[in-house]
């Protein structure tokens, strides 16, 4: 009878330790030490400025996110801005705060500001404008909720036979929108970069039971693989190139194209439809920074390669 209360307190030591670990520490809405701007310079689009740059362009969203609300997606090169809802990229929002000069350097929540007004008055490349109201009057496109919608979305941004290297993605149901990486492939020494990593990693733990698992979860990554991890993935950054995608403008294409397309799958249609955007430069997509000739060629691949 002890041993059994002592397994069932294992038991209960274990899942408290792991419900506090997942809302306090892992859930980044929580925690207290996620939703920082001012951190390594290490991404590509950080990389376009000096230190003391880079240093007075996040302090100027800082104070935006203070009144308006902002969130870097630092690994993508891109800005969300939530109201009015838009997508900025970093690499054009940086390109234009150096430019604007010490006056940006002395105030940079002014700079800032008017960085985000201007692109709120004109979607030119660079930003995309959202609705959080993509579907329209209906709550379904073609059959689908807001979910499915996405999940086929983002199936068709996966290419099935196209050589080249996954490089993210990710998509918002709720602000309606999507991105896409684009990389043929990374350089010898990001690869290698990564081989070190994991090196670090050392051997995973065995899993044996629902318990291993836990504990396994558990339990902190060694912080020598993480920042080995982190460098990769920053240098791995400056050869990634990432797309846009406006769902509300995603859909009106599709529901013009579906007619065409009777018998495709959804996501079959929506590579069509984005491939098309891409192609021809409609509003609702963009990138975060000029493509060469070979990334445009290789998103259309993807995005047509199903």
């Amino acid at each position: 009878m002890m041993v059994m209360f002592g397994v069932l307190g294992l038991l209960v030591v274990v899942v408290g330790g792991f419900a506090v670990w997942f809302y306090a520490i892992r859930d980044p809405l929580k925690g207290e030490d996620f939703y920082k701007f001012h951190v390594e310079q290490k991404w590509a689009w950080q990389l376009t400025m000096t230190p003391e740059q880079e240093k007075a362009l996040m302090a100027g969203l800082e104070a935006f996110d203070d009144d308006e609300g902002c969130y870097p997606m630092r690994e993508e090169g891109v800005l969300r801005v939530y109201d009015p809802m838009m997508l900025i990229s970093l690499f054009s929002l940086a390109e234009q705060f150096v430019a604007m000069g010490p006056a940006a350097m002395r105030d940079p929540a002014r700079a800032v500001r008017e960085l985000v007004t201007r692109a709120a008055q004109s979607e030119v490349d660079g930003v995309l404008h959202l609705s959080g109201q993509w579907l329209g009057d209906t709550d379904t496109v073609d059959g689908m909720d807001k979910y499915e919608f996405t999940d086929a979305l983002m199936a068709a941004t996966h290419a099935q036979g196209v050589d080249c290297e996954f490089a993210g993605g990710f998509a918002d149901e709720n602000r309606g929108f999507a991105t896409m990486g684009v990389l043929a492939r990374s350089p010898g020494h990001v690869r290698q970069l990564y081989d070190d990593a994991h090196a670090l990693a050392g051997e995973p733990r065995e899993l044996r039971n629902r318990l291993d698992v836990v504990l396994d979860v558990m339990e902190p990554e060694n912080p020598e693989y993480v920042a080995a991890f982190e460098r990769a993935e920053a240098e791995k950054s400056k050869y990634v190139n990432t797309v846009m995608f406006c769902f509300e403008r995603v859909v009106e294409q599709y529901r013009a194209a579906r007619p065409h397309l009777r018998y495709a799958e959804p996501s079959d249609v929506l590579s069509v439809v984005m491939g098309r955007m891409l192609e021809h430069h409609l509003p609702g997509c963009t990138w975060t920074r000029p493509p060469s000739p070979e990334q445009h060629s290789l998103a259309l691949a993807v995005l047509r390669n199903r």
